[in-house]
């Protein structure tokens, strides 16, 4: 409670400070212009959003952040969570009011695109490895059920954009060393003449890790190309490769061995040499035409994954996994006297995924070999219209999905699961002065992925018992744009209701499997605050306060009925204010706050709060016109005892990984 109202008595001041500004806003992170929202399929400005959004622009922060973490960029959005930042053989877990906290590795249940690609395969799984957080250019967020506009596992979507706003010749390059021997060496080039523009990227980034065997390093290498063929056609080409020769896992340890020592790894994991090896290729091309009042996108791309990977048990211990998927996509846009977009996509999946036992480290007998595959057809229409102070939207997205399987182990060629979903939303938004009214209702679903449908305990094709995930959700809001006084905010309280939310839980072997929970209710408040305090001192704040629980969840002999769902905390804040002047100095603090959870569906084990505190400085130097920033970037100031991740239903209470304490990296970006 103290906390809150230090942060309530920061907010309190600002406002006062704000009364008498009327400056013109610096642009950075949460850009307070009225700016175009260029999502995948609808164009929308800002301040007239139906939906929540929240849009971020990186200038400046580039300068000042270590680029490793994905969390660095997203922290500040309400309804958004990050755990697993340091467990590179894990990648990082991000939920979005609720959505995809039952992973226990990647991202599921949100969408990811980059630079209009996805990220996200067909099933429904991401691993972000592969994304250059160097060349970010801007982020947009939903919140919530977006299934008309992304279609399934789409309880958020995450839109990231890379470089491509310059008209001059570039190069950068940068260097980094920290904490536990972490260094990044990077380079950019960015060419630009009149109708065309390339950027290349490469970089390498290695660490010991906080804890034992948990050291990880990883190669990237990243192409864009844009060319204005004429006035009416625009193409993009993306071209991504991944190289991550090595991520080790230190596991998950019990509360003893956390008293005992927070740095170590789990002896099992150790045993069995636990860790990752992942190469990947993608590549993606969009073609835009416009044609009058239409805006025609051919979209096209094939993403590749090679996975290998060691798990800390002997059955099936060895995992070889070639997952190859690619699509197509669609899309007509027509601004008339109705605005709307309508279009089609099919999207194709193919997992080879092998497994043999694990003998200390040592590949031995087969265990599994089996191709799954899923195949996805998409039919959407999404409409607006504008009526004096009322604006509509309306969407509605039909799709088909087919899952087979083929087991060439034990000769078991399962029939074709055939999963329709049909998911509309509907959003209106009263413009009253500077506010806007709004109230949203929108469905969703989320079929099981692949790798949630071959986790049997007996190794035998998939779990016919895993459901698809269908969810509902309702809001409403009020928001506040005001350029003149520079000050922005939005609160949006949210109601889902789910069926069949999927939950993960381990075997006494180590496995990780999956049931369907029954019904669960997600509800809460988001807040976001961005405003500029003076000349060269903004602040950003977050709030979210939550309440996720099962309704009606039977399992066994077990009764979790009204107990709060693992892994999410039931509140989370952050503050940010940064500083920047034109002598090109840079800092920017965070305060970080975040609520218990519980680690297990029966609510035995709650994980108490904790508060972070990062500080970040950077100084540009102008030298024979070239920009040298030097730069430094503190995490846990205060030097705080929490855990980076916590490993849901774990089996032998092995729920924790903990963060490392005060830790730096600190280096120098050079602007050619």
């Amino acid at each position: 409670m103290y906390k809150l109202k230090i942060i309530i008595l920061i907010i309190f001041f600002s406002f006062q400070n704000l009364l008498s500004q009327n400056n013109q806003i610096i642009s950075d992170t949460i850009n307070l212009k009225e700016v175009t929202i260029e999502s995948i399929n609808i164009p929308l400005k800002e301040k007239k959003s139906l939906y929540p959004i929240s849009f971020l622009k990186f200038n400046t922060f580039q300068q000042l952040t270590p680029q490793i973490n994905i969390s660095e960029y997203l922290e500040s959005v309400p309804g958004l969570f990050v755990l697993n930042n340091n467990n590179y053989a894990q990648d990082a877990r991000i939920s979005i009011r609720g959505f995809g906290s039952r992973a226990n590795f990647g991202i599921r249940g949100i969408k990811i695109f980059v630079d209009g690609i996805p990220e996200t395969s067909p099933d429904g799984q991401s691993q972000i490895d592969n994304v250059n957080l160097e060349i970010i250019e801007k982020i947009e967020v939903y919140r919530g059920n977006n299934s008309s506009l992304f279609g399934s596992s789409s309880g958020g979507a995450i839109l990231i954009s890379t470089f491509e706003d310059f008209n001059e010749d570039f190069i950068d390059i940068g260097y980094s060393s920290g904490s536990f021997k972490t260094t990044k060496s990077q380079a950019t080039i960015g060419l630009a003449n009149d109708n065309q523009k390339m950027v290349f990227f490469i970089s390498n980034t290695k660490s010991n890790g906080f804890r034992s065997h948990s050291g990880f390093e990883n190669f990237n290498l990243n192409f864009k190309y844009l060319k204005e063929i004429n006035s009416s056609n625009k193409l993009q080409i993306i071209a991504n490769v991944l190289n991550s020769p090595d991520a080790l896992d230190p596991g998950g340890l019990n509360l003893e061995e956390v008293t005992t020592d927070r740095s170590q790894a789990r002896a099992r994991n150790i045993d069995y040499d636990a860790r990752e090896e992942v190469k990947q290729y993608k590549l993606g091309l969009n073609l835009t035409s416009i044609i009058k009042k239409l805006k025609l996108t051919n979209s096209l791309y094939y993403n590749q994954r090679l996975f290998y990977g060691k798990l800390p048990f002997n059955n099936g211990g060895i995992v070889d996994l070639n997952r190859a998927f690619w699509g197509y996509n669609l899309n007509f846009n027509i601004n008339s006297f109705l605005k709307y977009d309508f279009g089609f996509s099919y999207n194709n999946q193919n997992d080879k995924r092998l497994r043999f036992n694990n003998n200390s480290g040592s590949k031995s007998n087969k265990t599994m070999d089996q191709d799954e595959k899923y195949k996805n057809l998409s039919l959407y229409f999404f409409g607006s219209k504008s009526i004096k102070k009322f604006n509509f939207s309306f969407g509605l997205r039909f799709e088909e999905n087919l899952i087979s399987l083929e087991n060439y182990f034990q000769s078991i060629n399962e029939k074709t699961k055939k999963i329709n979903s049909l998911n509309p939303s509907i959003n209106l938004l009263y413009e009253l002065g500077n506010l806007n009214l709004f109230t949203n209702f929108s469905t969703g679903y989320e079929t099981p992925t692949l790798n949630e449908l071959s986790a049997n305990d007996d190794q035998s094709g998939f779990n016919d018992n895993l459901k698809t995930i269908k969810s509902k959700t309702f809001e409403l809001g009020i928001s506040n744009y005001n350029i003149k006084n520079n000050f922005n905010y939005s609160v949006r309280f949210f109601n889902i209701s789910t069926i069949n939310e999927i939950t993960p839980y381990e075997s006494s072997s180590g496995l990780r499997l999956y049931r369907n929970a029954g019904k669960t209710t997600k509800k809460g408040v988001e807040i976001e605050i961005n405003s500029k305090i003076s000349n060269n001192l903004n602040l950003d704040y977050s709030l979210t306060i939550g309440s996720y629980k099962f309704d009606d969840f039977k399992s066994n002999d077990n009764d979790y009925s009204n107990n709060w769902m693992p892994g999410i905390p039931d509140n989370n804040h952050n503050l940010k204010l940064k500083y920047f002047n034109k002598k090109g100095l840079n800092v920017i603090l965070n305060l970080r706050s975040v609520g218990n959870m519980f680690a297990d569906n029966a609510n035995n084990t709650e994980i108490d709060g904790y508060n972070t505190i990062g500080f970040k400085i950077s100084k540009k130097l102008d030298l024979f016109k070239i920009n040298i920033i030097p730069f430094i970037s503190i995490d846990n100031l205060l030097n705080q005892d929490y855990y980076d991740n916590i490993r849901i239903n774990a089996f032998g209470s092995r729920f924790y990984e903990p963060a490392a304490g005060i830790n730096l990296i600190g280096g120098v970006k050079i602007n050619l």
